[in-house]
């Protein structure tokens, strides 16, 4: 069963464009071993200043556990968001 989290983390990104390759949360970094699952959400149906455009991630760490987190790209600021805990 999946966790709810849903916090603002730290992400630092791989060679490839976009792509996670390890965060922070809760003081801890995770190593991103293997990314499971990449899908972009847009949202075409709101004014633009109002749109919130989202790249989720899957991702399994190097402890084993697995974890869906999105960096949101709207406008304004843009930022990385642990969503769940999906596993260990």
């Amino acid at each position: 069963m999946a966790e709810f989290i849903d916090e603002e983390i730290e992400v630092r990104l791989a060679g490839k464009p976009g792509l996670p390759e390890a965060f922070v949360w809760r003081g801890t970094e995770y190593e991103i071993v293997e990314v499971l699952e990449v899908r972009r959400i847009l949202d075409l149906r709101t004014a633009w200043w109002r749109r919130r455009h989202r790249d989720y991630y899957v991702v399994r760490t190097d402890s084993g556990e697995t974890f869906e987190l999105y960096h949101h790209r709207g406008p304004g600021k843009r930022y990385w968001v642990l969503y769940r805990k999906l596993g260990a």
